[in-house]
């Protein structure tokens, strides 16, 4: 995610600053983001808002297009079999 260093680091200065001492857990990659966004000003709405152009769907037509045929040639197969000893 391109803006976590700076949405962590929003939170992480904003909860400093009302305690005394903070402790965070977080991945090694995400470290040089929140360093490099330390004390910048953010504008968390703008973080937390999400154009949905630039979202992918989970699932593409493609993929379901995929699956349904993969599950058809398989019933079929299968049931060839079944009718096949059935004789």
């Amino acid at each position: 995610m391109f803006n976590f260093g700076r949405y962590m680091s929003a939170t992480l200065l904003r909860t400093a600053s009302e305690h005394s001492s903070v402790v965070a857990v977080v991945g090694k990659g995400h470290l040089q983001g929140i360093k490099k966004n330390w004390k910048q000003p953010v504008e968390m709405k703008d973080l937390l808002h999400v154009d949905a152009r630039s979202r992918k769907p989970a699932i593409s037509a493609g993929k379901i297009l995929t699956t349904v045929g993969v599950a058809v040639a398989g019933v079929a197969i299968v049931s060839g079999i079944y009718l096949s000893t059935k004789k």
